[in-house]
């Protein structure tokens, strides 16, 4: 007997679609953010022709597995075990690296996302980008956790909360230091 308030097809449950997550939440605005970075690295090309790899952020160490302590790194790192699993830490020392690079495409640390190599630093000035991974981090750390932190040692300054408006500009001057 199937319930007349969830429509089925076969033998399957058509569930609604989940709803659109709220911007004004701290983990969809990183998420937000989090996608303007990759979508960035991506399309520069740099790793692939360099590396062969995918470029979404440069990881050479299990950063993704450090502890946290602010509320919206835990959110976070919640979100990604539900979507991706523990990944598997018996290959390489991120449980989520692969031969390919990163398999996240989502939900990645802020050190994962901001995070660039020398090299790829060096390739962005000569395109006229000036990207600081640091400030990125930082900016990360502040929109995940509401918070101010200190870019050098991520360390918490103090808690606020941004406007809509604010995020929006914020949002605006990232994509313009990116030129995308």
């Amino acid at each position: 007997m199937h319930s007349e308030s969830i429509p089925m097809v076969g033998e399957r449950a058509l569930l609604p679609e989940s709803p659109l997550p709220d911007l004004r939440e701290p983990l969809a605005r990183y998420l937000e953010l989090e996608s303007l970075l990759h979508d960035f690295f991506e399309g520069t090309g740099y790793c692939k022709e360099n590396y062969g790899i995918t470029c979404n952020g440069c990881c050479n160490e299990n950063v993704v597995l450090y502890p946290k302590s602010a509320t919206g790194c835990s959110k976070l790192d919640a979100e990604r075990e539900r979507i991706y699993g523990r990944g598997d830490i018996t290959k390489r020392s991120c449980p989520y690296s692969s031969d390919k690079g990163c398999i996240l495409q989502t939900h990645k640390t802020p050190k994962c996302i901001a995070y660039i190599c020398p090299q790829f630093t060096r390739a962005l000035r000569e395109q006229g980008i000036d990207y600081d991974w640091l400030e990125t981090h930082a900016l990360l750390l502040s929109i995940l956790n509401e918070a101010r932190f200190d870019w050098w040692s991520g360390s918490k300054i103090e808690s606020f909360c941004i406007s809509e408006e604010e995020f929006s500009q914020i949002k605006r001057q990232l994509k313009e230091s990116l030129r995308i």
